[in-house]
């Protein structure tokens, strides 16, 4: 006897329906926004917003706080500027010279040339940790002959 064999569904019908139910969906939440007279990205942001908020007066105050910790800094960073109290290190390369730099950067422009065991004030280094040649290093900005640039602070050793 001849069974009969259960039909597939076609991809098109499928494709089909789901096209149709995003349709819907989209539909469904244009016209709750229509109802509702919100944006629809704020009715997409209640709906599904599980993460709180801050409201304006926390965000005030946590703005007050970060203002108040660079304005310090600043404060130090001018006070230690004025004094001309900045470290010496000398260069340490296995070369002639160093390359100080306009920018923390291999491919910004060279300044100038430093001779080896030359001496450097070290204003300040980096905060970010780069690799060169494989190991762990900070870009250093210095002061040299007048001069202010960029080097990489493994090459100094300070005195």
């Amino acid at each position: 006897m001849y069974k009969r064999q259960p039909k597939k569904r076609d991809k098109k019908n499928i494709l089909k329906w789901i096209y149709i139910s995003f349709f819907c969906l989209i539909s469904t939440w244009l016209i709750v926004s229509i109802v509702l007279q919100k944006n629809p990205t704020e009715i997409l942001s209640s709906a599904f917003s599980k993460i709180p908020t801050p409201s304006d007066s926390q965000n005030k105050t946590i703005i007050l706080q970060k203002d108040s910790i660079i304005t310090a800094l600043e404060k130090e960073l001018s006070d230690c500027r004025s004094s001309g109290s900045f470290a010496k290190a000398i260069v340490i390369i296995e070369g002639n010279s160093l390359n100080m730099r306009s920018e923390a950067s291999l491919n910004s422009a060279v300044v100038m040339k430093i001779p080896a065991s030359s001496e450097v004030e070290i204003m300040f280094y980096d905060t970010e940790t780069y690799y060169l040649n494989g190991q762990a290093g900070q870009w250093c900005r210095i002061r040299y002959a007048g001069t202010q640039g960029w080097v990489w602070g493994n090459f100094l050793r300070e005195i």
